[in-house]
């Protein structure tokens, strides 16, 4: 088995490369001894089979933040993972110049690699015309056009791949004097100018203007229409979240109770029948079925993301985020924690400044995740009227509040931090406004599938034994004869609710939300699922456990005291993970620790003053 590594700038389409020719065949691991995620992928062609690794995106091998160090590492065959036969340098036709800098330097070294001439449809469109075979010349290598996304040219790309992996390898160079060389402007200048000749030689005809992008730009980044669009868009998509996935929650929802009646129907009444309705298929029913909000909000991030979009709303707010106190790159881990907190604070390698580095990991969580999502969708659900107002839906609306508290309450922070940890440096955002593309729909949803599989596999392992767990202590023990009381009110569960409820009462948290509260603290999405197993094993009659979570909620909890509940799901640091990785990021207890007092504090103060006003 042979390893090949891709390699290329960012916004070169190594991603769109990767998953045309692994599709489903990947995983992601971490680099050896460190946080850096990789990508690993295996193909087969004529009998042959490769393992494939994503390289973190590099311009060049004078590098400074940590993803660009595993990717020089790896490049200088210094990296103690497995060493790749071939590196396929991945290049954007419609910018090649650019990449022709780090092809340059590959060569030095003595790397077999390949080029790819990735989005070639584009470039030929406007124009543009590369002679391959004194491209090959110039660097002694093959030159092989393709377009990933559509998975033209794939077969010459693996074919050429296997043909120069069977060729002798040549000596690597790795020594510390070359890196020291590429830093000096002598260097620099040598390499620009033979990219220059590079350029002049292979380049026939010149692109034509990107006239739709600049027409649009005009209006998408315009100061004052740019930020309306942006906030339209942010509106949209929270309405969207609930129009479009209310139809098949509802479907989800039947095949759930439909489970329900079956296993009523055909296990004997008893301990083992309240196991499987009450606790397994409350529990994980219960979180399964926001499973199309998560995915429609992946679809959404990532249609924005591929056709170009997203990267333009991060050079908007870049301006306010330094006023703030973030950095201007701290824009790419706030917008991936809205996916997870945790590549979110990974993500934040990328920023040099060791102060704003910190302070970005210490308020990125704040962003609301998608595992807070079906905590949200479920209350908002329950407690918020399907009416309109000012022409949107109220429901959306609340979300959008929501994830806005969220982003705020990170800026606020990050301004507090900053009068405590001064910056020493100014820190300024480099990075590269792609061209607008149509979005590659079936990467799109496949993507947003790979998501929702991830949600379920935790939903199928982590939530399916608590629900278990929370079943067995709202179950047990038994009511004492001629009890009073309901029997879930002489249960383990109640008794740890009610231990804990004083604490919680002035929010409005009764010992219910209390006993639900205490395994979320592992993962904020369990709420849903305890809660589903604490008010089915309550409900007094089968009529009641009919009426569903929704409808339960409404009943049983005011309206101030789960508007509480909301907000203390904004700030509450309920994610082990997310400590995990802080003391990974920083190499220390103190910064977790320091996280999750400031964030329980937060979280105590706000939702005792949203209870008390609304109460």
């Amino acid at each position: 088995m042979s390893n090949i590594a891709l390699v290329g700038l960012p916004n070169s389409g190594k991603s769109s490369l990767f998953n045309a020719l692994t599709k489903s065949r990947q995983r992601v691991a971490n680099f050896p001894g460190i946080t850096v995620e990789k990508r690993i992928g295996s193909l087969t062609f004529e009998e042959s089979t490769f393992t494939l690794l994503d390289l973190p995106g590099v311009y060049t091998l004078d590098v400074s933040t940590l993803d660009e160090k595993v990717t020089r590492d790896y490049i200088l065959n210094k990296s103690t993972d497995d060493k790749a036969e071939v590196f396929v340098l991945v290049i954007d036709s419609t910018n090649i110049k650019k990449s022709l800098y780090l092809a340059l330097q590959i060569k030095d070294l003595g790397q077999k690699f390949v080029l790819a001439l990735n989005m070639m449809d584009v470039a030929q469109k406007r124009g543009l015309a590369i002679d391959t075979d004194k491209l090959s010349a110039e660097f002694d290598c093959p030159v092989i056009p393709i377009v990933a996304t559509e998975g033209k040219g794939l077969n010459d790309l693996i074919k050429s791949v296997k043909e120069l992996s069977l060729t002798p390898s040549k000596e690597v160079i790795t020594e510390k004097d070359y890196q020291r060389q590429i830093k000096e402007s002598s260097y620099i200048k040598s390499k620009l100018r033979k990219t220059e000749e590079i350029m002049d030689k292979v380049i026939t005809s010149t692109l034509t203007k990107d006239t739709f992008t600049e027409k649009l730009d005009n209006f998408l980044l315009h100061p004052v229409y740019g930020v309306v669009i942006l906030f339209a868009l942010l509106l949209g998509m929270f309405q969207l979240l609930f129009v479009g996935a209310d139809p098949f929650i509802g479907m989800i929802e039947s095949l759930f109770e439909f489970l329900g009646e079956l296993a009523t129907q055909y296990i004997p009444d008893g301990y083992f029948q309240s196991l499987v309705v009450d606790g397994i298929l409350a529990g994980v029913g219960g979180i399964l079925v926001f499973l199309p909000h998560i995915i429609f909000l992946f679809l959404i991030i990532y249609t924005l993301e591929d056709f170009g979009y997203l990267g333009r709303a991060a050079f908007m707010l870049d301006y306010l985020m330094r006023r703030l106190g973030l950095p201007g790159k701290a824009v790419v881990p706030l917008l991936s924690s809205h996916a997870c907190a945790i590549p979110g604070i990974m993500s934040a390698r990328i920023i040099d400044n060791p102060t704003e580095r910190l302070i970005t990991m210490l308020v990125s969580p704040l962003t609301t995740c998608s595992a807070r999502l079906p905590v949200y969708t479920l209350i908002i659900a329950a407690m918020i009227p399907n009416d309109t107002y000012m022409g949107f839906g109220l429901p959306g609306l609340v979300l959008f509040g929501l994830y806005a508290m969220g982003i705020i309450s990170a800026f606020i922070i990050a301004f507090i931090l900053k009068s405590f940890m001064p910056n020493t440096s100014p820190s300024y955002l480099m990075m590269e406004l792609p061209e607008y593309r149509k979005p590659k729909f079936s990467n799109i949803i496949r993507a947003s599938l790979q998501k929702g599989m991830l949600f379920v596999k935790k939903a199928g392992t982590v939530i399916f034994v608590l629900s278990m767990l929370i079943w067995a202590l709202v179950t047990f023990p038994k009511a004492p004869e001629n009890a009073s009381e309901p029997a879930i009110n002489y249960s383990y569960a109640a008794k740890i609710g009610k231990t804990f409820e004083p604490i919680f009462r002035p929010m409005g948290f009764d010992w219910r939300i209390t006993t639900a509260l205490v395994p979320s603290f592992g993962a904020r999405e369990v709420l849903v699922s305890s809660l589903s197993t604490v008010m089915a094993v309550e409900a007094a009659d089968e009529e009641e456990a009919e009426k569903g979570l929704r409808a339960l909620i409404k009943n049983e909890f005011s309206f101030a005291a789960m508007l509480a509940l909301l907000v203390w799901f904004i700030y509450s640091p309920q994610c082990i993970s997310t400590f995990a990785v802080l003391r990974k990021e920083t190499n220390s207890y103190k910064m977790p620790i320091l996280f999750g007092v400031y964030t329980l504090v937060l979280a105590y103060v706000m939702s005792f003053i949203t209870y008390q006003v609304f109460s």
